[in-house]
């Protein structure tokens, strides 16, 4: 069974804070700091793209995690909806960038929301059938770059980040259960990046449809998951859930009729971070030591649409 061994992280210098958004949009400061949450946002700067913020948050991990040597990972996946370029892949800019063994295996996944979640499977099955040790799971996604900053809907949620994740085929730390997964591609436009009239890409959000996938999918999801791990909701301590909004949370909570301290919310200092959301979390609990002993459920769900799910025991805390 593999283990999350240690969490890196990286945030960019540059903050948007709500007061300059309450100027620009006349928001109500309760709706910001309230129902959503959120009260800053990080952005990456003009020329800062998901290559950077990963490798930023490897050499983080590498700092933190001295055991883990550059020249004994295998295996390199960088989740982004937003790379560098449309060739080459961006995994190979960072393998590069950190001095990894040309010996590594390095690819991509195009995943959003969900991305971490799937990534841990991609991970775990591949440690397992071709005996790796080690491996890195990099989620970097500056959504910066495709929203507009007049829109309404999208420029409060979400902030630019990235995380790496040591992944062992053996070890401490958390164990990766089995996975449950899901897509509805019918849902596709709901959350979508397509040229405007002027030709720039820009996101766009139906925010009350993705609220309304959420609700009817996730619940029914972390039954699934729970009885392919063998166990019940009721014996899960956390439920580490995408860092999606203050408010969607909290919906979940009361339809799913969950003790609100099951549930952590930590999106304040960051919005929402796509697919780093869900490392980001663990890395705060871990750093405050809430996560050894502790039987937890993740889910990453949105963009896709897609959802993914899975039981992760932690026997101790990871490094973060």
């Amino acid at each position: 069974m593999a283990a999350i061994r240690g969490i890196g992280t990286y945030l960019p210098a540059t903050v948007l804070g709500n007061d300059e958004l309450i100027e620009r949009f006349e928001w109500d400061r309760e709706f910001l700091e309230e129902k959503l949450g959120i009260h800053q946002r990080h952005i990456a700067a003009e020329g800062e793209g998901a290559a950077d913020m990963g490798v930023a948050a490897a050499e983080d991990l590498f700092a933190k995690c001295p055991d883990l040597k550059r020249e004994d990972v295998q295996l390199l996946i960088v989740c982004t909806q937003n790379p560098d370029y449309g060739l080459p892949h961006t995994s190979a800019l960072v393998q590069d960038r950190l001095g990894l063994a040309k010996e590594t295996a390095c690819f991509d996944i195009g995943l959003g929301c969900s991305g971490f979640v799937y990534g841990l499977a991609v991970v775990r099955g591949m440690l397992a059938t071709l005996g790796l040790d080690n491996a890195l799971l990099v989620t970097s996604d500056p959504y910066s770059k495709v929203i507009d900053p007049a829109d309404r809907g999208t420029s409060p949620l979400f902030g630019d980040g990235a995380a790496a994740t040591w992944i062992t085929r053996e070890g401490a730390g958390g164990q990766i259960g089995e996975f449950t997964f899901g897509t509805d591609g019918s849902g596709a436009r709901n959350l979508i990046v397509e040229p405007d009239a002027e030709g720039t890409r820009c996101l766009s959000m139906a925010g009350r449809s993705i609220f309304e996938f959420m609700l009817g999918t996730v619940p029914a999801d972390a039954e699934r998951v729970a009885a392919a791990n063998g166990t019940a909701l009721e014996d899960v301590d956390l439920f580490l859930l995408h860092q999606a909004s203050n408010h969607m949370l909290s919906s979940l909570v009361r339809r799913m009729k969950l003790d609100p301290a099951r549930v952590p919310i930590r999106i304040r200092d960051t919005g929402n971070l796509v697919s780093s959301s869900i490392p980001f979390l663990i890395a705060s609990l871990a750093r405050d030591g809430e996560l050894a002993g502790k039987t937890t459920l993740l889910s990453g769900f949105g963009v896709g649409l897609s959802w993914a799910s899975t039981i992760v025991r932690f026997d101790a805390d990871p490094i973060a």
